[in-house]
C-alpha cells in the first residue's frame, strides 16, 4: 500500500512536470522518428501524452487546427484498452500493466486529459474507447484511482469527471453522481476554510480542491464570452462545488495564485485549472481577473523557461486565454499559438 504522503507527492509531481519537463534535454534513447508531431523537444517520459493533449486542447479552444502529425502522435499513443500511459517510446509494443507502486503503466489522469483531446479534434472512436476504460475503473467510493490499484483521490477524479462529461453526458451523469458524492464526503468545513481535502478529515490542498472543482463544472475546452458577466467570488457551502470554489476565490485573492501542496513556488498549473473551473461556473470574477493577472506576469517563467517551450503550460495558457477573452497571441508578451506550433517535432 502506498502510503498518503507518496500518493500526494506523486500527484503534485505530476502536475510539475508540466512545467519542469518542457525544456529538458531530449533523453539519449529516444527515436525522433517515434516523436514525429509531439509538442515540446524535452523527455517525454513522464508527461508526453499529458502536454500533447493540453497543446491540442489550447490550440481547438482558440480556433486553431492541430496539425495532423499532432493528432496522429497522440492516437498512436493509445494503448489497446483504450488507456493512455504518460509516454509509448515504442507504440508498436503493447503497453505494461498499471502499476501504482512504481508509476508506470496506463493512468487515468493522462487517459483523462488524452479523451478531452480526443473529442475536442473529432477522434470519436477513440475517444469513446478511452471513456470506457475511465467509466470501467470507477471505484465503489465514486472516486478514481491515479493507477489502477491505489486509493481514489480527488484530483485525480476531477481530471477524469471533466473528461467524461464532455464525451456523452447522458450516458456519464450516473458516474458524475456517484464522483460527486465522493467529493462532498472530501470537502472540508466552511469553519476550517472550505476546500477539498486528499483523505476526509484531512486540511484542504489546493491541487485537489482545483482539479476536483474542474470536474463538478467544466468540460475542456472552456469557452468563454464577452457578454458572459461573471458573479462575484463565491461564498463557503456544505457542497463540494461551493466549498472549492471559496477555498480556491480565498487563496487566489491573498497572493495571486494558489500555493503548491508543499508550500513552495506559486502553482500556476492548479491557478489555471481554477480560473477555468470559475469561467466555466460562471463566477469568481475577482478571482478570476486576480489569477489571470499573475499567469499573465509569469507567462514567460512558467510557459518559455529559459526561452524554451514548454508545451504543457502553453496549451494551459491557450485555455485560459480563450476562457478570459484575452489575446493569445500576446499573453504576458508571449504568442502562445505561435510558440506551441514552433515546438512541434
Amino acid at each position: 500500500m502506498v502510503s498518503m504522503s507518496k500518493r500526494i507527492s506523486a500527484l503534485v509531481a505530476l502536475a510539475a512536470t508540466i512545467l519542469a519537463l518542457g525544456a529538458a534535454a531530449p533523453p539519449a534513447h529516444a527515436d525522433p522518428a517515434a516523436n514525429s508531431g509531439l509538442y515540446g523537444r524535452g523527455d517525454a517520459t513522464f508527461d508526453g501524452v499529458f502536454r500533447q493533449s493540453l497543446g491540442i486542447l489550447g490550440l481547438v479552444a482558440n480556433d486553431v487546427k492541430p496539425g495532423k502529425a499532432a493528432i496522429t502522435w497522440l492516437l498512436e499513443q493509445q494503448c489497446a484498452d483504450g488507456s493512455f500511459q504518460a509516454y509509448r517510446p515504442d507504440p508498436r509494443k503493447a503497453c505494461a500493466a498499471s502499476d501504482p507502486v512504481n508509476y508506470t503503466g496506463p493512468d487515468t489522469n493522462t487517459t483523462a486529459l488524452a479523451l478531452s483531446a480526443l473529442l475536442a479534434v473529432d477522434q470519436a472512436a477513440s475517444a469513446d474507447a478511452a471513456a470506457v476504460w475511465l467509466a470501467k475503473h470507477q471505484s465503489k467510493d465514486g472516486g478514481w484511482p491515479w493507477f489502477l490499484g491505489s486509493a481514489t483521490d480527488p484530483a485525480s477524479t476531477g481530471l477524469v469527471l471533466s473528461a467524461l462529461m464532455g464525451e456523452a453526458p447522458s450516458r456519464q451523469v450516473p458516474s458524475y453522481r456517484k464522483a460527486t458524492r465522493y467529493l462532498n464526503r472530501l470537502a472540508v468545513s466552511c469553519a476550517s476554510g472550505g476546500g477539498l481535502s486528499y483523505e476526509r478529515g484531512a486540511a484542504a490542498d489546493p491541487l485537489a480542491t482545483a482539479q476536483g472543482f474542474l470536474g463538478l463544472v467544466a468540460t475542456l475546452p472552456v469557452s468563454g464570452s464577452s457578454s458572459i458577466k461573471l458573479t462575484a467570488n463565491p461564498t463557503c457551502g456544505r457542497s463540494a462545488t461551493d466549498a472549492a470554489g471559496s477555498y480556491l476565490a480565498t487563496k487566489i485573492m491573498g497572493t495571486g495564485a494558489l500555493p503548491s501542496a508543499f508550500g513552495s513556488d506559486p502553482d500556476y498549473t492548479s491557478t489555471s485549472f481554477a480560473v477555468l473551473g470559475f469561467v466555466a461556473n460562471s463566477n469568481g470574477r475577482q478571482a478570476v481577473t486576480k489569477g489571470t493577472a499573475t499567469l499573465v506576469a509569469n507567462a514567460s517563467a512558467y510557459a518559455m523557461p529559459a526561452g524554451a517551450a514548454n508545451p504543457g503550460a502553453l496549451g494551459l495558457l491557450l485555455l485560459v486565454s480563450e476562457a478570459t477573452n484575452m489575446k493569445p497571441t500576446n499573453f504576458g508578451g508571449i504568442n502562445l499559438i505561435n510558440a506551441l506550433q514552433q515546438s512541434q517535432q
